[in-house]
């Protein structure tokens, strides 16, 4: 067993999110299917797509690789998680191939299970020639020199932090705005029963919305706006200090980060508003959001772990307050429409839970690294 806790592992989770949700979009429309169309033995379409081959291929290699890397790095020889890998990767495809016979608009296909499976061994062919070069180890001993141990489920969350921006959020690097959706969600479960009205704006979250209003039609809203950037910013840059050891690793990190943050948001306006307006979100307020938090970041360089994590948990506390003060925005309401009706890849609709759900996350996961024995080992240490 590897004494680091792989990042590979929360990564095939995501990467098994993005395949469900992509294989049964649009998730409504759930019907009971007649015995008359229902069949163990998945059919075989009449015409088939070329880009849908390529996406059936495409869409499995990534997890073909991920899992196989996640098997090797637990201890099981080549051929062993080859065929952990393989097996997995046919039976959750066959296995949602049948679930498509409940989703409208969606056709199972033995063609579409074959070509799955085959971008599944493929990944694993990707994964076993890396181990092959020696890639694998020399990934690890770099891992056990510059970042804390049991440090995986933090890079996944690093890795993870950009693919939350590909959906814009309210605000530029703003993620978190969990309680519309929640909300949402309840009152659409609450539905014919006495509790839907207790769910309604007048009720549990009128002071809520009375200091969202207030802050709407004030003049705090600039500066609303720039802090909330700038939580957005320093948020996983807090993340990143918590984990590395060395100083230089520490800069690398912090620089690439806020470098990723402006061109993923600058790809993600130019996806949804045409690349014309690619740089259109950088205001004034969010110019200076921005430069506040990569400000704030250099000062952790010199930190110990222990008070970038602490650090961390507070800027996420007021990221999350932050985002839903957000005013609304009738660009950003276009967008979620734009989403839902299937105007970007299926695979990029879960990046908008990816956003809503990053910053509780990493909370949790910087709470329990402020528990953990190797961190406050070596808290007095500082990035050396």
């Amino acid at each position: 067993m590897a004494e680091h806790r792989s990042s590979a592992w929360p990564l095939t989770w995501v990467a098994v999110a993005l395949i469900v949700y992509a294989t049964l979009h649009p998730w409504s429309g759930w019907h009971w299917p007649d015995r008359q169309v229902f069949s163990w033995v998945l059919p075989k379409l009449h015409q088939e797509i070329v880009s849908d081959l390529v996406a059936n291929i495409l869409g499995y290699l990534p997890f073909g690789m991920i899992l196989c890397l996640a098997w090797l790095r637990s201890g099981y020889s080549v051929t062993s998680a080859v065929l952990r890998t393989v097996l997995m990767g046919a039976s959750m495809s066959y296995t949602l191939e049948l679930i498509q016979y409940t989703v409208p608009g969606r056709v199972p296909s033995i063609s579409d299970w074959v070509l799955n499976t085959l971008g599944t061994a493929w990944g694993t062919l990707a994964a076993v020639t890396i181990q092959a070069l020696g890639v694998v180890d020399w990934w690890h001993r770099l891992r056990q020199k510059w970042f804390i141990t049991q440090a995986g489920h933090g890079l996944a969350l690093l890795w993870m932090w950009p693919l939350g921006l590909l959906f814009p959020p309210p605000l530029p690097l703003g993620e978190g705005q969990l309680l519309p959706h929640l909300r949402l969600g309840l009152v659409e479960l609450t539905s014919g029963t006495p509790l839907q009205a207790w769910l309604l704006p007048e009720d549990p979250l009128r002071l809520w919305a009375a200091i969202h209003s207030a802050v709407v039609s004030s003049s705090w809203l600039p500066m609303v706006e720039a802090l909330t950037v700038a939580a957005g910013m320093l948020a996983p840059l807090c993340l990143a200090c918590a984990l590395a050891r060395p100083r230089t690793l520490r800069v690398a990190l912090l620089s690439a980060l806020v470098l990723l943050g402006m061109g993923v948001t600058a790809l993600s306006t130019a996806l949804n508003f045409g690349p014309e307006h690619a740089l259109s979100w950088l205001t004034l307020p969010s110019s200076f959001g921005m430069l506040l938090g990569a400000m704030c970041g250099m000062l952790l360089v010199d930190r110990s772990r222990t008070a970038c994590a602490a650090l961390g948990v507070m800027v996420l506390l007021a990221l999350i307050g932050l985002i839903h003060l957000a005013p609304p925005d009738p660009y950003y309401a276009q967008t979620l429409q734009a989403w839902e009706h299937g105007r970007f890849i299926r695979f990029h609709g879960l990046s908008r839970w990816f956003g809503v759900l990053w910053p509780y996350v990493a909370l949790i996961w910087l709470l329990g690294r402020l528990t953990a024995r190797d961190l406050t080992q070596v808290s007095d240490q500082g990035g050396t």
